[in-house]
C-alpha cells in the first residue's frame, strides 16, 4: 500500500470517529448500553423492548422502507472496538452472530478447510502478504469489481451508505461501496436457472407482515463476505430480513447456509440507522487507480530482491 493510500485511509478512519462521537440528533431512537458480548443478543432484546412500530406506507401499500442508511454508525459502534467488526478480516468474531446460539461462526467443511489451507500456504509463501502471481489471485474488491454480499453491508472505513428504492413490484438498494444496485423482484418469478452466476446472486423478495425478506441464490465461487475471494461454493444461498422497528431504524438480519462451506448455517443481526441527511457518494475505484498494478510490479521486485 502507497504512503498517499495508506494516509488517505487514516484521515477516512479519524473521520469516521469523528462522526461516530457527535451525539444522536433529536428524535432518533437512542439504544441503551448493554453488554458488549454477543451483540446481537443485546439489539434482539432491546428490539423486543421497544413499542410496536407500525411503519408509513407506499401509495401501493406496502411498508415505506426507503431513505438512506447507516450501518456503521451510532450504536453498533458504541459496542465493538474497531478490531470486534464482523468483518472479512475477523471470520472468528462471535458480536454479531444471533445464531448459533453460541454466538459463534460455525465450523467449516472438509473441503472448505482443505480449500482455505491451500489459499493460507499460498499466502504464506509472501511472508503473509498475500498471493500476487496474476490479478486473479486478488479479491473482487481488489480489482474495484464488488465487495460481493453480504460484505458491501458490512461496516468498514469509508462507504457505508446504502439507499433503498421501491417501485410497484421490485424493491432496489443501491449502496455506496463499489457503487453496486440490486434489483430485487417481488412478483413471485422463480430463480434464473443453474447455468447463470452473480456475484450478488440473485435476489427474490416477498413481504411478511412489515418485513422484507430477500432470499438470493445463483452466486459465483468468489466470495461470500467480499473480501479476499473466501471460499463459498455454488450452492451458497442468503436469507436477508429487512425489518422497521422505529422511524429511523431498520434491523437487518441475514442467514448464510452453504452446506459445502459450514458444517451447518448461521445468522448475523445488526441495526441500520435512517439518515436521509446523507448522499450516496461516487465510488470512482478505477478512475486514476494503480493499485492493482502495483501491487503485482511490487511482488516481481519482491521476488527479484529475494532471488526468486
Amino acid at each position: 500500500m502507497s504512503r498517499r493510500v495508506a494516509a488517505i485511509e487514516s484521515l477516512l478512519a479519524i473521520a469516521l470517529l469523528v462522526v461516530l462521537l457527535v451525539p444522536v440528533a433529536a428524535g432518533q431512537t437512542v439504544w441503551p448500553k448493554g453488554p458488549k458480548l454477543p451483540m446481537a443478543k443485546t439489539w434482539l432484546a432491546e428490539k423486543a423492548k421497544l413499542p410496536p412500530y407500525t411503519p408509513p406506507r407506499t401509495p401501493g401499500g406496502e411498508p415505506d422502507l426507503q431513505g438512506i442508511w447507516d450501518g456503521a454508525g451510532g450504536d453498533n459502534n458504541s459496542y465493538l472496538e474497531d478490531h470486534e467488526y464482523l468483518d472479512d478480516t475477523t471470520p472468528a468474531q462471535e458480536s454479531f452472530v444471533s445464531d448459533p446460539p453460541d454466538g459463534k461462526i460455525p465450523a467449516l467443511t472438509p473441503a472448505a478447510q482443505r480449500h482455505e489451507a491451500a489459499i493460507a500456504r499460498l499466502n504464506d509463501a509472501r511472508n503473509g502478504e498475500g498471493l500476487a502471481d496474476s490479478w486473479v489471485d486478488r479479491s473482487m474488491w481488489d480489482r474495484c469489481i464488488t465487495r460481493g454480499l453480504p460484505g458491501s453491508m458490512m461496516p468498514n472505513i469509508y462507504g457505508n451508505a446504502y439507499q433503498i428504492l421501491q417501485t410497484p413490484g421490485y424493491v432496489a438498494i443501491r449502496y455506496e461501496m463499489v457503487h453496486d444496485t440490486r434489483i430485487i423482484p417481488l412478483d413471485g418469478r422463480p430463480h434464473l436457472g443453474e447455468g447463470i452466476r452473480e456475484y450478488f446472486g440473485d435476489a427474490r423478495g416477498r413481504w411478511e407482515g412489515n418485513t422484507l425478506v430477500v432470499e438470493s441464490t445463483n452466486f459465483t465461487d468468489r466470495s461470500h463476505m467480499g473480501y479476499n475471494n473466501q471460499y463459498n461454493s455454488r450452492a451458497f444461498r442468503l436469507t436477508e430480513r429487512f425489518t422497521p422497528i422505529a422511524a429511523d431504524r431498520l434491523y437487518w438480519e441475514v442467514t448464510l447456509d452453504d452446506p459445502e462451506t459450514w458444517t451447518r448455517p448461521w445468522t448475523f443481526a445488526m441495526p441500520l440507522t435512517k439518515d436521509d441527511r446523507h448522499a450516496i457518494f461516487e465510488y470512482a475505484c478505477h478512475e486514476g487507480n494503480y493499485g492493482l498494478v502495483n501491487l503485482l510490479s511490487g511482488a516481481r521486485a519482491e521476488e527479484g530482491r529475494r532471488g526468486r
